[in-house]
This record gives C-alpha cells, sequence and structure tokens, in this order.
C-alpha cells in the first residue's frame, strides 16, 4: 500500500472505532472494556480460532470474542431454535442469502453510529444488501466470487488459445470443444449448461446471468416495496430474465450445433475434475479442492465472460450482523469494527487466500496468478436480496425443467418464476 493508502486507511479505522466506542458508551453508560461477545457461523472453527488467536493480543480494547462453528444445513433452525430459548449469540456471520428472511432477528446499526458513506467508501457493491433507509444490518467480512475455471489441454487441443472473455463465444467454441460418439452421446463437453440437477450452482448461475442481463431480480417498487423483476422488461421488448434462462437452455438442446450438455452427464464439478469438462464455474474457494483432487490437471482460473459494458460477477458474502437479543450489542458492535476493519481483514486475507471485502485493500493485486483474478471478481461481485434461498432454487430449478421439458415457452417460465418469487417476497413482508 502506498503512503497514502495508509493514511487514508488509518483514517477510516480511526473513525470506525471511535464510532463503536461511543455507542458503546451510549448503550452502556461507561466506557468499561467490551464484554465477552459470542460469534456463530458456518466457517471451520479452527481456521476462524486461528485468525481470533493472532489479532485479538493487539485489540484487546475494542475485541473480545469467543466463535462458534455450525452447520451449514442447520445453522438457520439451529439460531432460530437458540433464540427461542432466550441462548442465542450475540452475533453471527450472515449470508446475503439469509438476510430478508432473518431480517427481525438483527439489529440495525443507525447510520449516525456508522455513516452510509464510511460503509460504502469502505466495502465493495455487494456489501450495500446490508444497508436499509435507517442504516447497517451486517458489516461485510467474507466474499466468495464466481469464476471461471478452465482446462487448458482442451482449449490447446481445440486450437483456442485464451479462455472466453464473452458468453457470445461459446457459440463458437462448444462446437469445437464437445466431443460426441456415433450415437451423438456426449464424452467431452465445452459447457455444463441447461439443466438444473447435474449443474452445482445452477442457480447462482442463472442468477449471474440475469444480472449481467440488466436485472436486479429483487428490487423495490415507488412505495419501497420489494418485487421480483425477474420478468420486467428494461425497453424495446427485452427481458433480461427471458433472455438469460433461454441462453442457459441451449446447450442442452439436443437439435442445436451448441449441443454440449444433458442430465445424463455427472454432475458438472466432477466432470471438470475428470478432464471432461472445458469450464467449470464454481467459487474462489473451490480453487485448493479442485487442485487435491486431480494434481494432473492442467487448468486455469479466469473472470466469468460478460455480456454487457458493466462487469460484474454473482458473490457470495458473509457480515457480521448483531442479534437484537443480544444482552452485549455495543460489544458486538464494537467487535464487528473492529474485524472489519483493514488491518484485520488484511490478515483475514492472508490466512485463508481468499479476496477481501474492502475496497482499499483491492486497490493492489496480489502476484499470485489465482489470487488475482479472486481480487478483480470481489470487486465486481453483487447478488440479490433472496426471501427464501430454499424455495427460490425450487423456483430456479421449475423454470429451467419447464423449459427444457417444453411444458412452458422461456417468456411463460419465467412469468411463473417471478410471480413465485413476487409469493414468497410478500410472505416475508407479512412476517409469515
Amino acid at each position: 500500500m502506498t503512503r497514502f493508502q495508509l493514511i487514508f486507511t488509518g483514517v477510516l479505522v480511526a473513525l470506525g472505532i471511535a464510532g463503536a466506542v461511543i455507542f458503546a458508551i451510549s448503550k452502556n453508560g461507561s466506557s468499561q472494556g467490551p464484554a465477552a461477545v459470542v460469534m456463530w457461523g458456518t466457517i471451520p472453527a479452527d481456521e476462524m480460532n486461528s485468525f481470533l488467536s493472532k489479532v485479538t493480543p493487539d485489540n484487546r480494547s475494542t475485541l473480545n470474542v469467543s466463535y462458534v462453528q455450525k452447520d451449514s444445513s442447520t445453522f438457520e433452525s439451529d439460531l432460530i431454535a437458540a433464540l427461542a430459548n432466550g441462548q442465542g449469540p450475540d452475533m453471527v456471520l450472515l449470508p446475503q442469502d439469509l438476510i430478508l428472511k432473518e431480517l427481525n432477528k438483527f439489529y440495525v446499526v443507525p447510520f449516525a453510529n456508522y455513516s452510509e458513506r464510511t460503509f460504502q467508501d469502505s466495502f465493495i457493491q455487494e456489501g450495500e444488501l446490508y444497508l436499509t433507509s435507517n442504516g447497517v444490518i451486517g458489516f461485510p467480512f467474507t466474499v466468495d466470487p464466481m469464476v471461471m475455471y478452465w482446462n487448458r489441454d482442451t482449449f490447446s487441443n481445440a486450437g483456442v488459445s485464451e479462455p472466453p472473455v464473452s458468453w457470445a463465444q461459446f457459440f463458437d467454441l462448444a462446437p469445437k470443444m464437445t466431443i460426441k460418439d456415433s450415437n451423438n452421446n456426449i464424452v467431452e463437453s465445452a459447457l455444463a449448461f441447461g439443466e438444473s440437477t447435474n449443474v452445482a450452482h445452477f442457480k447462482d448461475i442463472l442468477s449471474l446471468l440475469s444480472l449481467q442481463a440488466g436485472t436486479p431480480i429483487v428490487a423495490a417498487d415507488s412505495q419501497g416495496n420489494l418485487k421480483s423483476e425477474l420478468d420486467a422488461s428494461i425497453g424495446q421488448g427485452l427481458v433480461p430474465g427471458e433472455e438469460a434462462l433461454s441462453y442457459f437452455t441451449q446447450f442442452s438442446n439436443p437439435l442445436k450445433t451448441i449441443y454440449s450438455w444433458n442430465r445424463a452427464m455427472p454432475l458438472d464439478r466432477d466432470a471438470f475434475v475428470a478432464g471432461q469438462l472445458a469450464v467449470y464455474f464454481g467459487y474462489a474457494s473451490e480453487l485448493t479442492a479442485i487442485r487435491a483432487a486431480n494434481p494432473n490437471l492442467n487448468f486455469d482460473v479466469a473472470m466469468v465472460p460478460q455480456s454487457g459494458t458493466k462487469k460484474l460477477t454473482f458473490g457470495n458474502m458473509e457480515a457480521i450482523a448483531l442479534l437484537k437479543s443480544s444482552k452485549n450489542v455495543s460489544s458486538a458492535f464494537t467487535a464487528a469494527v473492529t474485524l472489519t476493519s483493514a488491518p484485520l481483514a488484511t490478515e483475514w486475507s492472508s490466512e485463508t487466500g481468499m479476496p477481501p471485502v474492502r475496497r482499499d485493500l483491492l486497490a493492489t493485486l496480489p502476484g499470485d496468478a489465482a489470487a488475482s483474478i479472486f481480487y478483480q471478481s470481489a470487486l465486481i461481485s453483487i447478488a440479490w436480496l433472496d426471501p427464501n434461498r430454499e424455495a427460490t432454487a425450487q423456483v430456479f430449478s421449475a423454470m429451467v425443467e419447464n423449459v427444457i421439458s417444453g411444458n412452458l415457452l422461456v417468456s411463460d417460465s419465467v412469468k411463473a418464476a417471478s410471480d413465485s418469487i413476487d409469493s414468497y417476497l410478500r410472505a416475508d413482508s407479512s412476517g409469515s
């Protein structure tokens, strides 16, 4: 970091921690040190505790945190049960796709204590999902951007020197890289699009395509109520949700020259590891597992292709959110501000190899080839306010199945999916 960046970062950290201290005094009526707070999350305990053990000695005046790991499949139900029994944590690592569903459980930190300007200057754009009109729901801690893993040998064998930078390039790449036998059975595939059963991140990929095409998927109307925009037009008859679904499903149509995937194929991640898939759309966090699964696989990582002038990818984010039920809200707030400050975000990134969520830390790319892609991808990561992640996964799956089975036209399938999302948004707003 340059001298200016270091000074600027120091000022922001000082302002944030000063706000935390003022908040603590106003809540507790004294300036005593922070009480012990408990944080829940799905990050492995050894990883988080190693991080906390390194940063705690230098931040004893603002940080007193113990961490409890929860299984990702039961995190939500465990939290609900604990709160019902009055035994919940003080704060949690809140995924972006649980913001809406569990919003009423979290304390909104007023902008008077942590300004909107400071938040937007500090964190990447996806972090703004954690902002309300009144304050901050959560302080971004991690982001896991979607990237494109590509098989270098497959590309070389096809005479292609570089990975695609636009989705349109797959119309040319798919016939070159998809190998079929005499019965038209796919032996090796260019692209695992068109199915929901054996594409690991099909919902996130469809979200990515839709967001790139121009729809926020969910947005507020003129009255401030959230509604689905999946089937909304952005002018001249263009419906981004339809464009995304049409593109995705084409690759599983056997009548198309770009036909490259079907439900008889293995899971796309497994096919890529086995060298049978040219590109795999996964997350930065999967790099280590892919390398371990096949040390001989000659692959690289690149940013996801784009379809417009505004570059973006889909990101899984977690932010530190404070529970309303906590008896130590002020100490939890101080801890959240400290843990998401630039020095500790740097330590976390160094510890895990994952890109930071802070703009100031993403300004300088690391020398490692993969890490530099992760940093660039983190900066352009976005997502959407999902009212019910399990239910909407079924909605997206049905949207794909209706098209590839011929039950519905693309436009009708997108409309049905949009109506379903709206129903979950209404249920969420009514508190049911």
